[in-house]
């Protein structure tokens, strides 16, 4: 078992969730508001996010390149040795029962079922093949897709229409795909238009599958994580939970006190820049994965007007993205922080995906984290 918390690699802007859409489209919950907002940001256009680079920007230490944080960043005085509640770090036992629920999850078997009536909640295993006007376009048809019913994440109708129908029928559901929605072609490779044209996608059920949790025993414990983290009992595994969950609040804690108490002067437009085409790069890579184009996923999966209105709402979280992002730099500068061996190893594997300057300010982070983490008063 690999350490339960690792600190993300990606500082993803906070509207790049992890949305679990399948091929054929879907709709995401969003809380954003219907009407358009200005900011200072700008429009997307003035952005070139297609050609977004991770490492670009960044330096072989992971510091932004040309920049001295500290010429942004008046840190506090007492920076080193943030004073903390024990209350507000110690985990609950609420806490570390739900991870090991967690855990006992991601070992779950699974039991197919084939002697009921799909219902709502139920994930169902399914073939399918869709077509407009009667053709079959590419990107439409899947085998043995897993499906969760109620997640929302088919366009708008379509796993509605499999409840209540049983493994071992085969039916036709019918939909519409929303506007936006990139075209596809035949099998010819002539082109089929999708966007807001109706569909019929012929469904089989194959099986309703139920998860089946593993029993919490000394034994099942030993088996898994006895030679790779020497946990043998149920005991043990509470414990390492409870260790691992006080080390993430008091991350957490410390560094939230550190950004509360921290004075910004600016945020270099470098940075921002950064943040700004990060985020639209990822949604950017989303639409086209997904099958629409930018404004098409933005306004039928988030609930935006545009791009635009999206950056508009987002501009104070991508701010503060920026801040976290130099305050750590900073803390790096005053105290002659640089990353380990063993931190710049472990996203050894990313550098290929992010580039090694962006990984190497991952690692500084870390390295900052753990520096102020134990210099932290906790009382």
């Amino acid at each position: 078992m690999k350490r339960i918390f690792t600190k993300a690699l990606c500082l993803v802007c906070v509207g790049a969730l992890a949305l679990s859409l399948a091929a054929c489209g879907g709709k995401a919950d969003s809380a954003a508001s219907s009407t358009a907002s200005s900011s200072t940001l700008g429009s997307a256009a003035d952005y070139d996010y297609q050609n977004f680079n991770y490492s670009d920007g960044l330096d072989e230490k992971g510091y932004w390149e040309g920049i001295r944080a500290l010429d942004y960043v008046t840190l506090p005085e007492d920076f080193a040795s943030v004073a903390v509640k024990r209350s507000d770090v110690e985990p609950t036992s609420e806490e570390v029962e739900k991870q090991i629920s967690d855990l006992l999850s991601r070992y779950s078997s699974t039991n197919h079922v084939t002697d009921r009536a799909a219902d709502d909640g139920d994930t169902v295993n399914i073939n399918y093949t869709g077509s407009v006007d009667g053709v079959a376009f590419t990107g439409g048809s899947a085998e043995n897709y897993d499906l969760t019913l109620g997640s929302n994440t088919f366009i708008d109708g379509f796993e509605e229409q499999i409840v209540s129908h049983k493994p071992g029928e085969t039916f036709d559901v019918n939909v519409t795909f929303p506007d936006g929605y990139s075209d596809s072609t035949d099998a010819s490779g002539n082109t089929v238009k999708l966007s807001g044209q109706k569909a019929v996608f012929t469904v089989t059920l194959n099986y309703i599958s139920e998860s089946v949790l593993p029993e919490l025993t000394d034994a099942w414990v030993a088996s898994n994580f006895g030679s790779s983290n020497n946990l043998y009992t149920a005991e043990a595994l509470r414990a390492y939970y409870q260790d691992q969950l006080y080390t993430s609040n008091l991350n957490t804690a410390v560094m939230d006190d550190l950004m509360a108490n921290s004075t910004f002067k600016s945020i270099p437009q470098q940075v921002m820049d950064y943040q700004v085409n990060q985020c639209l790069n990822y949604y950017s890579t989303l639409a086209g994965y997904y099958g629409y184009d930018l404004d098409g996923l933005v306004q039928n999966l988030l609930g935006y007007e545009s791009t635009d209105d999206m950056l508009a709402h987002l501009e104070s979280s991508l701010e503060n993205y920026s801040k976290e992002a130099l305050l750590y730099q900073a803390v790096a500068e005053s105290l002659d922080i640089t990353p380990t061996q063993e931190q710049l190893d472990a996203y050894s594997d990313y550098k290929d995906t992010y580039g090694s300057n962006y990984c190497t300010m991952v690692a500084l982070m870390d390295a900052v984290t753990d520096t102020l983490t134990s210099g932290a008063v906790v009382s």
